[in-house]
């Protein structure tokens, strides 16, 4: 819950983040955004700030 806690407050100040939500039993974050405002690397970056890595499962890159 705190990882989960962490991810929401801190990416949804990425420029275009529509809806965060995480599984926490699949261990897997969806993000809904606009790609006008936002890249797949923005995300990458500010998950790599708080201490993850991402990996695009589909719709990204």
């Amino acid at each position: 819950m705190k990882c989960e806690n962490k991810i929401k407050s801190n990416v949804r100040f990425v420029k275009g983040t529509k809806s965060i939500e995480t599984s926490l039993p699949d261990q897997t974050v969806t993000i809904i955004y606009d790609k006008r405002k936002a890249t797949v690397s923005d995300f990458e970056k500010e998950f790599g700030r708080i201490g993850y890595e991402i990996r695009v499962l589909s719709g990204g890159k």
